[in-house]
């Protein structure tokens, strides 16, 4: 019997393979698909942003410079100061020039130089200049809700929640595309296989109309078996005809997937049969990964529970604290300023402390209670999507198993139905036979034959689903 099926596989794929154009492998197939598909390179570019929002994250500790500059010059004769109603113009000159980061500890760490420049005219007294040249170190804490850079971290780790949860949604959709692409790939072999198929059924149908033509002609058959093959031969006429609208519809999946609009495919593609055979015995179904909505829906549940914290944080009162403290030079220009500066003896000091609290105490519930239903809501769908999954991959698991079976069993029966289709034709021959045995054994070797491609197409269809979801 194996003997048989190893024949018989053999002999159909030779009757299958393609007879012309360039052979076009699947892995081949799939590396057009990538460089040509726009859907696919649409996902693709969303994944590379999503990746670059994903680095964004991370500037939060990243140095910045700041440098600002201002100048005034007012000939008003306000009194800015005492005894400055003589003063008819006053010129200002600030600067500050820092270097500043927020440390995961949550601490905002400056280190920069402040500069002024002051020219005073008055009216009767001399003018007076004066240039102050202050490098500080200024940092500020909260003590409460930035304690060491928790509130920092939440918003992080809830920004890199939401950007990994959208990174797998597009991972799940470019293994669709991928996936439908696969199958789009087989479909065509599957379609140039029944077509081959077709034609040899047309063929031995014909023979049959031929043989029944010639003993009617000779007055050795009744009209009713002549027209009985007749309509069997037309009958697979019209299954071929059915057969090359399928390959037409199949070939545009298959261009389509690879961006060309000829409804005509240039390739030869991987022999359906010798595939099939591979996936019911070197294939096994392996589950190495998580569907990429499950995790999706996993960083959901992580989103939703930094959201709470910030949430319950932010309602709270913050006490932050704040210093400075900077080494000033005063004098009457740079140089001397400067030089005033090397000597160290002119230092200044600030410390502050800034507390807030939120008065909206009635709203609090409210607010707390709408993200905690946001995180039920969150951890059921992901409850959900894990029930899914796993019903998802039993169901796959118990189709593969039966559509193994399936398989073999028909080429069980097609093996049998093929000797049947033999044992009858030798018999007709003989007149042993009528045509009506011969053509009903044709179309059981058909049925036969047909349902084996199926259980082959099912069988490729569930191990792709599988490469596809489940082994990532």
């Amino acid at each position: 019997m194996k003997k048989l099926k190893l024949l018989f596989l053999l002999g159909f794929a030779v009757i299958a393979a393609p007879a012309s154009g360039e052979m076009l492998t699947m892995q081949q197939y799939l590396e057009l698909v990538a460089e040509n598909n726009s859907e696919l390179k649409s996902v693709q570019a969303n994944i590379d942003a999503v990746k670059g929002k994903l680095a964004e994250i991370e500037r939060v500790y990243s140095y910045f410079l700041n440098a600002g500059m201002s100048y005034s010059d007012d000939w008003s004769g306000r009194p800015f100061a005492v005894n400055s109603a003589t003063m008819d113009r006053l010129s200002m000159l600030n600067t500050d020039v820092n270097v500043g980061r927020q440390f995961e500890t949550g601490t905002q760490v400056s280190l920069g130089v402040q500069g002024f420049y002051g020219n005073y005219d008055y009216k009767v007294t001399p003018d007076y200049q004066v240039t102050d040249i202050a490098p500080f170190i200024r940092l500020e804490q909260s003590l409460l809700k930035n304690w060491k850079g928790g509130n920092t971290k939440a918003s992080m780790s809830q920004a890199r929640a939401n950007a990994n949860s959208l990174l797998y949604l597009l991972e799940y959709k470019k293994q669709g595309i991928i996936f439908n692409a696969k199958m789009a790939y087989w479909n065509l072999s599957y379609s140039r296989t029944v077509i081959n198929f077709r034609r040899s059924s047309l063929d031995r149908t014909k023979r049959i109309f031929d043989w029944n033509q010639r003993r009617f002609n000779l007055d050795l058959a009744e009209q009713t078996d002549l027209l009985q093959s007749q309509a069997a031969f037309k009958m697979r006429e019209l299954n071929l005809k059915i057969a090359y609208e399928s390959e037409v519809k199949a070939s545009r999946d298959f261009n389509r997937f690879i961006n060309i609009s000829d409804p005509k495919v240039k390739y030869d593609v991987e022999s359906f049969i010798t595939a099939g055979n591979n996936f019911e015995q070197d294939k096994q179904l392996e589950r190495t990964g998580i569907r990429a909505d499950v995790a999706s829906a996993m960083e959901d549940v992580a989103s939703s529970m930094y959201a709470q914290s910030l949430s319950e944080k932010g309602m709270g009162s913050d006490l932050i604290f704040t210093g400075q403290f900077a080494m000033n030079g005063v004098n009457k220009d740079f140089s001397s300023a400067s030089s005033d500066l090397s000597e160290f003896n002119r230092p200044s000091y600030s410390v502050g402390l800034k507390y807030s609290l939120p008065l909206d105490f009635s709203l609090r519930k409210t607010i707390i209670k709408g993200y905690e239903s946001a995180k039920i809501s969150a951890e059921k769908a992901l409850e959900n999507a894990k029930l899914q999954e796993n019903s998802d991959w039993l169901q796959l698991v118990d189709d593969w198993n039966n559509a193994k079976s399936r398989y073999a069993l028909s080429i069980e029966i097609r093996n049998i139905q093929q000797k049947r289709n033999e044992e009858e034709q030798g018999l007709l021959t003989k007149g042993r036979s009528t045509t009506y045995l011969v053509l009903q054994s044709e179309q059981d070797l058909d049925d036969a034959y047909l349902s084996m491609l199926q259980n082959i197409f099912e069988l490729i269809g569930i191990y792709e689903q599988v490469e596809a979801f489940y082994s990532n």
